[in-house]
């Protein structure tokens, strides 16, 4: 990679020069990093599901509720 090529960081939208070696890529820094791992993980972002009409169909009926007796 030419050291004048820049890239964009998906989290901070900053450019930045790669360093090929860094544990960040392709973030910018460590920090950048982290944020993007924490919106995985409050299920801001994920992998879209596409699901066939014939799946939606087949799923199975919500549970029933249940109801407490206390005597």
């Amino acid at each position: 990679m030419n050291q004048t090529s820049r890239l964009q960081c998906p989290t901070c939208q900053k450019q930045f020069v790669p360093d090929l070696n860094s544990n960040a890529m392709p973030f910018c820094s460590v920090r950048c990093k982290m944020a993007d791992l924490n919106r995985w993980f409050e299920e801001d972002v994920g992998l879209p599901v596409h699901t066939s009409d014939e799946e939606q169909e087949e799923e199975s009926p919500p549970p029933p509720v249940r109801e407490w007796k206390f005597d």
